[in-house]
């Protein structure tokens, strides 16, 4: 099974940390998983992670073995990662990585004061201090390749990461090269898990309040639902569903309504009622983006029932087999 957009999902990260918003909000809660951002993970339930070549290869392969045995999807672990040389295994991960850092130095930055004051509290004479400045540049050379039983190559990842920080020396806060090093190397192994398997994730996102176009007693009833969402979400949905019928040309009822499918995974009807508001507003940001959203989860949930798929025909081959090899297979004719 192909898995079309994908790339999109990457970028579906930064549009659910962009609808973040404060608890003050009125919000609806949505739960749902975030797609992998590739289907190379789709077959793999063992894996294991081979001695990585470079100055950084031990503690990314350290990072990587991390990563994967806390990927969870469905409350399930996704892969089962064994120790290089152990059972076979459906595919490991080789590669290597380096780094390298530099500190360049930068003009001293001064810093005048008052070094002397009269009667009047008035300064009479200044003193200017100069501080050494530099730049810390950190960059990190991942390269690895994912490799099947049979050699193919399922998933492969170089890049150039790199990291500066300026900082002085009357800064409280001095850069570090292990700190930002580590944190390029724990990047890239959160990358490499995130394209291999679904994930979980929940947040609140905003709900619409604008009440133009409504009845007086709609209006009444909308901003009701509105309090709700902030002590009992079902029954906001349910009041929000309830305005649907007599205000199908509402933007914010439509959306509101959209978004309480939404949380209870019912995604098709969330999308459709969506484009039922674009069709009102085309350029309405807030739905342009949960129209995203949407096909996100509607991507993880393909994912996941293309794994289970995938985990039910090997073990239905695998029962099959030992069946077959402990009664001693099919009679043979005489």
């Amino acid at each position: 099974m192909k898995f079309t957009n994908l790339a999109r999902a990457g970028a579906l990260g930064v549009g659910l940390v962009l609808c973040a918003t404060p608890a003050s909000a009125e919000t609806l809660t949505v739960g749902a998983h975030l797609p992998a951002t590739t289907d190379a993970g789709l077959e793999i339930e063992t894996i294991s992670v081979d001695t990585l070549s470079g100055s950084k290869g031990a503690q990314l392969a350290y990072e990587l073995k991390d990563a994967l045995q806390k990927a969870r999807a469905q409350n399930e672990p996704w892969f089962d990662v064994i120790t290089i040389g152990g059972a076979p295994v459906d595919a490991i991960i080789q590669g290597s990585a380096s780094i390298q850092s530099s500190v360049i130095e930068l003009e001293p930055k001064g810093e005048r004061k008052c070094a002397e004051k009269d009667d009047d509290n008035k300064c009479v004479r200044h003193k200017t201090t100069y501080y050494d400045c530099s730049r810390t540049e950190v960059s990190f050379y991942p390269d690895i390749e994912i490799i099947a039983q049979d050699g193919a190559i399922l998933y492969a990842a170089r890049d150039e990461m790199t990291r500066s920080k300026e900082a002085c020396t009357d800064s409280n806060s001095q850069a570090s090269i292990p700190e930002m090093s580590d944190g390029l190397v724990s990047s890239f192994a959160w990358r490499v898990r995130s394209a291999l398997a679904p994930r979980f994730y929940e947040s609140q996102y905003r709900i619409l309040e604008r009440r133009k176009g409504l009845e007086k007693a709609d209006r009444k009833a909308f901003k009701n639902a509105v309090k709700l969402t902030k002590s009992d979400e079902d029954a906001a949905c349910d009041a929000f569903k309830a305005l649907e019928a007599s205000n199908p040309q509402q933007v914010s009822v439509l959306f509101n309504v959209a978004m309480c499918h939404e949380r209870n995974g019912e995604y098709a009807l969330s999308l459709d009622t969506l484009q039922r508001a674009l069709a009102i507003e085309p350029q309405k940001l807030m739905a342009l983006e949960s129209v995203d959203r949407v096909e996100g989860w509607m991507r993880a949930e393909d994912q996941l029932a293309a794994r289970a798929e995938i985990l039910n025909r090997r073990y239905a081959d695998v029962d099959e087999l030992s069946d077959t090899s402990e009664g001693g297979g099919p009679a043979e004719g005489g």
